[in-house]
């Protein structure tokens, strides 16, 4: 199941200017997840873990079905999330703490055999409360211990049931939806599935989001089809206006995770761990959420390359003024910010043409521009990109330049130059020694 990546100098080329590469994300994703899956096998074995058996039997069941059903199991090895849980667990491995979850890669194959519609019965373990199929969803069964035994059964034509506590609950056919489950616990056993979005709308893997900002809880099934409707029409946006970003997304974001709004405004958030995933609050709009999609696909692309070669030397301690933080940024997040903020300022360089409010949109466009293209400067000016990051933000400094000679009525160029020059001085004065 693993195989080796090799970067053509077109494709670097290619997503420094802004675009993709078509076809790698996907794959890259999948390889990524299977390296991580054979590391969480493979230590917990070496490090006597007690979930060592469940994480042997996962594994060996996740190559049967990429045998006997590819596209099913590189459905599964390619679900963004998993690799959150997956990095989580190995480092909590190697840690020797008491989170580390290594049985969870069999509830990982039963998903997969159930994608393949393979005649097999997999056995796994409930985790809080509910039996969880990641990347499909979860059976919620309140009173249910964690660590409870389950069975999946599946008869090869799509019809499965799981087994638990000596109870057997069908699960729908349709499994992107919600569903009472029956059994004897009643309306209080019910399925919920990972939601169709456009994206998939994730709020449910425990692991959907790692770091201090929390993930929604399960969306009721209003706000769940508001979600939807948002990024459907966000998408529609991007298709009609941003057929590049469009391109983007298609090829690299696969999940959606809500997570929790700020005190005013709204944040977003691409994890290293599942570059395939989105974590974002409730956007206030489509052109927000276009915009936050345009925001993040950016950082998603240039994590997976990052993942893959050294941009920025190893060591590196360096840090530098970023026009759209208020806080110092170590060379890494520099560049991230930088490719990010190109894409923010290619969306409003083509919103600026039909936009309702055009001299926000010019303004926006050169306020970004002009930070993006001041901070590949600084970093070819220092010594901390390696040859390959050098020639990566070379490429984004064509096409900068090229945008920043394009004109901008004088009002909105005055517009963005206050701007930044007021988010300088605050930041001086607030990093005064």
């Amino acid at each position: 199941m693993i195989r080796e990546f090799v970067l053509p100098p077109a494709a670097l080329d290619e997503l420094a200017h802004g675009g993709a590469w078509p076809g790698a994300p996907a794959a890259m994703e999948r390889g990524k997840n299977t390296l991580l899956l054979h590391a969480v096998a493979t230590r917990s074995r070496e490090l006597g873990h007690p979930g060592a058996q469940a994480a042997a039997d996962g594994y060996r069941l996740l190559t049967h079905v990429h045998r006997a059903a590819p596209a099913a199991a590189a459905q599964t090895l390619g679900y963004p999330l998993l690799g959150t849980w997956a990095s989580a667990t190995v480092a909590a491995l190697e840690r020797g703490a008491d989170d580390a979850a290594p049985h969870r890669l069999a509830a990982v194959a039963a998903a997969a055999v159930l994608l393949a519609r393979l005649p097999l019965t997999v056995r796994f373990h409930t985790d809080a409360g509910a039996a969880e199929l990641p990347g499909l969803g979860r059976l919620v069964l309140p009173g249910i211990a964690a660590g409870e035994p389950v069975a999946l059964v599946a008869d090869g034509s799509g019809a499965a049931r799981l087994d638990v506590a000596g109870e057997r609950f069908p699960l729908p056919r349709v499994l992107r939806a919600d569903a009472e489950a029956g059994g004897a616990h009643g309306e209080r056993a019910r399925w919920e599935g990972v939601r169709d979005a456009g994206f998939l709308l994730d709020d449910v893997d425990p692991w959907r989001f790692p770091g201090p900002i929390p993930p929604l809880e399960r969306l009721a099934g209003p706000e769940a089809a508001a979600w939807g409707t948002r990024l459907r029409r966000a998408m529609r946006l991007l298709n009609a206006r941003h057929p590049g970003v469009a391109r983007a997304l298609r090829e690299v974001t696969k999940v959606v995770v809500p997570i929790s709004p700020p005190e005013a405004g709204t944040r977003s958030a691409t994890a290293r761990t599942a570059y395939g995933s989105v974590a974002m609050s409730r956007p206030h709009d489509t052109r927000s959420a276009a915009l936050t999609l345009a925001h993040e696909v950016q950082h998603a692309k240039l994590t997976m390359l990052m993942d893959l070669f050294d941009l920025v030397r190893p060591g590196v301690r360096d840090h530098y003024y970023a026009p759209w933080r208020d806080d110092p940024r170590p060379a890494a997040a520099l560049l991230q910010g930088a490719y990010a903020h190109m894409g923010v300022a290619g969306f409003w360089r083509a919103e600026r043409h039909v936009a309702a409010d055009p001299e926000v949109a010019h303004s926006e466009f050169a306020r970004w521009r002009d930070a993006a293209y001041e901070v590949c400067l600084t970093l070819l000016a220092g010594g901390a990109l390696t040859p390959l990051g050098r020639r990566f933000v070379r490429g984004m400094l064509e096409t900068l330049a090229a945008w920043r000679a394009e004109r901008v009525p004088a009002e909105a160029s005055a517009r963005a130059r206050r701007a930044a020059a007021r988010h300088r001085l605050q930041w001086v004065a607030r990093h005064r020694s």
